[in-house]
């Protein structure tokens, strides 16, 4: 399943963004992005089996945040219209809370992202000189699960009601185990990474992935009082406020079974700490504002650590992206660089049936989040598409 519950997608920001953001009012704006909401469900919408689209942008001068929706919460006839409160997976953005949670446990002096895999997972022999840091910025050479015919195969016999343990989805690629994938080289994204990094903070922290998350991320401080984290089954007070989300089968023969199945309600074990995450557009604008500019959250040593990047295309650590290697990848974040926006952050997260994509723009002071009720990829994830015309309502002439 690749990238199903990943992929950073929007990197070739064409259009011509350069210079401050234009005067407008909160209604002019308001009114674009209400356009480009409307088209997405009048034009697209039905070709990826989505029926809603919620829109958040950030921006200071407009006093605060900008919300907007289009579409209906389910395609169940007399459903309810979608609202800024709708809550929806967020797939791999997931993975910011996870690479968050070991650098707060490296400042506390628990670990440090230079341990290896032997020193806190020694059951896993075949991976123990692989360090903390190459889990989270993908350069590990651990395959990711998502992509073994073992691990579709069956999803497409059982549906998504198995409860999967982190030992399983580690297993499906442990090279102890007949017919797992051969190591990877440079920078390769894997979900197992993330898994990987949840199981350490478990055994380092003595508590779950979930209860850090509580306790460290969740609530008022940083904005996420409406986002939540189950590997498993959420609870029915999280799911009736969530539209529904629809899988797209189309490149996976062995799960047209399940195509346009509603899984909002699906065990979200598969995805654990790499992305199992619920929530939605403003808080995810919130959550990305406290990464990359909350002292609270990260000191600088920290954050330092966050932004570090590797290239995505030969997984070397890079001092600075280029025009010529423009894509990096620090931990758990995506970062890029266009000669008509200049420097920026973004994240595509996805899961069976659900898109969720932010973009920071840093130098505009800019956020903007949509997310999209379908599992949609390939060719037929519009989701850049919708994200740029947003950025360019935004920020654009």
């Amino acid at each position: 399943m690749t990238n199903r519950i990943a992929g950073p997608a929007v990197f070739a920001l064409a259009a011509a963004l350069s210079g401050p953001a234009p005067a407008q009012s909160d209604d002019a704006l308001a009114a674009k992005l209400q356009t480009i909401a409307d088209a997405y469900i009048a034009d697209t919408a039905a070709g990826e089996k989505a029926t809603a689209i919620s829109i958040s942008v950030s921006l200071p001068e407009h006093g605060g945040t900008l919300n907007v929706t289009a579409g209906k919460v389910s395609n169940a006839t007399g459903a309810a219209e979608v609202t800024p409160d709708t809550l929806c997976q967020i797939g791999s953005i997931t993975k910011s809370f996870t690479s968050v949670t070991l650098l707060q446990l490296q400042s506390e002096g628990v670990l440090d992202l230079d341990d290896t895999l032997g020193e806190w997972l020694p059951e896993y022999p075949a991976w123990q000189d692989v360090t903390l840091r190459r889990l989270l910025n993908m350069t590990s050479g651990i395959p990711s699960y998502d992509n073994v015919d073992a691990m579709i195969a069956d999803i497409g016999r059982n549906g998504l009601s198995r409860h999967f343990s982190p030992a399983v989805l580690v297993g499906f690629v442990d090279p102890a185990y007949p017919g797992a994938p051969a190591p990877t080289s440079g920078y390769a994204y894997s979900n197992t990474n993330y898994i990987l990094a949840g199981m350490v903070i478990e055994k380092a922290s003595g508590r779950t992935v979930q209860e850090n998350f509580e306790d460290r991320l969740f609530g008022p401080r940083y904005g996420l009082t409406n986002t939540a984290y189950r590997a498993g089954i959420y609870p029915r007070e999280i799911t009736e406020r969530m539209a529904s989300g629809y899988f797209v089968a189309e490149g996976y023969p062995g799960m047209k079974a399940l195509d346009g199945a509603d899984v909002k309600g699906e065990d979200m074990s598969w995805g654990g700490a790499a992305g199992a995450a619920v929530s939605r557009p403003e808080e995810v604008n919130n959550w990305v504002r406290a990464l990359f500019t909350s002292n609270d959250l990260l000191d600088a040593d920290a954050r330092a650590e966050l932004t570090r990047v590797v290239s995505m295309r030969t997984g070397e650590t890079l001092a600075r992206l280029t025009p010529d290697d423009p894509r990096g990848f620090g931990l758990g974040i995506s970062g890029f660089t266009s000669p008509a926006i200049g420097s920026g952050w973004q994240y595509e997260g996805e899961s069976m049936g659900f898109r969720t994509l932010y973009i920071y723009l840093p130098e505009k002071d800019l956020v903007a989040t949509i997310a999209l009720n379908s599992g949609a990829e390939g060719e037929a994830d519009h989701a850049a598409k919708v994200a740029l015309a947003v950025i360019e309502a935004a920020a654009g002439p």
